[in-house]
């Protein structure tokens, strides 16, 4: 959801002059300081990738038309993978366009213009790709090569990747959630061990907290704010138990307890450790570290040692890296709620979605690239090296290379518990997640006073939407 904002913020980068890009970090979560897309490029931002050559079995040269969200580094970087491919399919060139969303992907099949693939850097629309025909059921590209998606795919990625059984899309590469922590905070304030359940990170949270002469946060231990970097993760179920909808497919925010007993804490937590005032003492922090903009620069609160405890994707190794942060961190699996012990070790997970069009020109074609692309072992682990991210076999997931970093190594493993996952699918896309959004928003806030009652009302207008379709 965060990534598919910071897509937003440059893709108005990808058509403007041709200007060298920057290698920076993130792979699906671009960097808004990043710069504008690769020398390679036109002015359009596109790339084509090979040249014509005959197949050793007298394939007919063909060009196909690849869409991506990417622009910038991570565009460069991308074609990299794109010319090994070439390499391997010497009659197979590729004209690779950055910058392109879902919207227009549906735009473009409507209209009958749409690429031969697309790459998307979510799954939230993947229920309506699938159920409105917009992607091709892979099922007999799958059947006729002999492929058994679930000895090679964690089954979690297979579920953000299909809908109602129509496996239409595969994962490329994906992000895990988990805890980044001042080591050296740790040891000043005695803290042994990382926190494992959020009890225990209240605990740490309020012992790492340093406030100013005048009682404002100088050091906050961990902020709880949807709003505040990527501790909006935290409230959509995958650490607390959570239900988005019950088996008769109606919204359970409402009725799993687990919701309310989830705000509950998040209220308390602010109230010990940061006072009764805590909510406006933690605004006004946020707004000192620059707000939303300081995620993507070097001013993060976490990697200027303002932030003792974060939730964040795996990304950020390289950017700490990247900003040149003097920080000594550790990374561990986020700590869950004290009722849910067997879901430690699991996480948020879900990336970037690969799919061919309906109406594709050269759907055999494209199909090489994206079973290239999803499932070879060498693509995989080269483009989670390259773009910092996490990879979506289990092959990759156990290379040498990426599980020597102690830091990424962690978001490896969040990847591969059997717990982890992406919340439903529905054909209303993320509509569930921006209501759901905008209620903590008002909770937080002090907006909602019944809280049974607003959660009510909040699965109700989801229905609505359900039944709108």
């Amino acid at each position: 959801m965060r990534r598919l904002l910071m897509v937003v913020a440059v893709v108005a980068l990808v058509a403007t002059a041709c200007s060298s890009g920057s290698n920076s970090p993130g792979g699906l979560q671009p960097s808004a300081q990043a710069s504008l897309t690769p020398a390679s490029c036109s002015t359009k931002g596109l790339t084509t990738v090979g040249g014509p050559s005959a197949g050793p079995s007298g394939e007919q040269p063909v060009t196909i038309q690849l869409w991506s969200f990417y622009s910038s580094g991570e565009f460069k970087k991308y074609c990299e993978v794109l010319q090994d491919f070439h390499q391997k399919y010497p009659w197979i060139s590729i004209q690779h366009t950055g910058g392109k969303s879902d919207q227009d992907i549906f735009r473009a099949v409507n209209s009958g213009t749409a690429p031969d693939l697309a790459i998307t850097s979510g799954p939230d629309n993947v229920a309506k790709f699938c159920s409105a025909n917009t992607y091709t059921n892979l099922a007999t590209y799958l059947q006729n090569d002999n492929i058994d998606l679930a000895a090679i795919v964690p089954d979690a990625a297979l579920r953000y990747t299909s809908y109602n059984g129509d496996q239409c899309s595969l994962p490329v590469l994906s992000d895990a959630y988990g805890l980044y922590y001042n080591k050296d905070m740790f040891s000043k304030a005695g803290i042994a061990t990382v926190p494992k359940t959020l009890s225990e990170l209240e605990t740490d949270a309020k012992k790492l907290t340093v406030f100013n002469a005048d009682g404002s946060i100088k050091v906050a231990g961990y902020v709880p704010l949807q709003s505040f970097y990527e501790s909006t993760q935290l409230y959509n179920g995958d650490y607390s138990g959570g239900i988005w909808y019950d088996q008769n497919g109606n919204s359970a925010f409402a009725s799993d307890p687990s919701w309310a007993n989830l705000l509950q804490w998040e209220k308390g937590f602010i109230a010990d450790v940061y006072g009764s005032d805590g909510y406006h003492k933690l605004q006004e922090f946020f707004s000192k570290l620059g707000g939303p903009d300081s995620e993507w620069s070097s001013s993060h609160g976490f990697e200027t040692e303002q932030v003792a405890m974060m939730m964040d994707g795996e990304w950020r190794n390289a950017f700490i890296a990247d900003d040149g942060s003097k920080v000594n961190y550790g990374t561990a699996p986020f700590p869950v709620a004290d009722d849910t012990p067997d879901l430690y070790g699991a996480g948020q997970i879900g990336g970037d979605v690969v799919g061919i069009p309906s109406n594709a020109k050269n759907p055999d074609a494209a199909w090489l690239l994206l079973k290239y692309l999803a499932l070879d072992t060498s693509a995989e682990v080269k483009l989670a090296t390259i773009l910092k991210n996490v990879p979506t076999t289990f092959e990759s997931l156990k290379d040498p290379g990426l599980n020597s970093d102690e830091h990424f190594k962690v978001f490896l493993q969040i990847f591969g518990n059997a717990h982890s996952g992406y919340k439903p699918l529905t054909p209303i896309g993320d509509t569930d997640t921006s209501l759901w959004g905008s209620f903590i928003d008002k909770w937080e806030s002090g907006g909602v006073t019944d809280l049974q009652g607003g959660l009510q009302d909040l699965a109700t207008q989801i229905d609505n939407q359900l039944q709108l379709g």
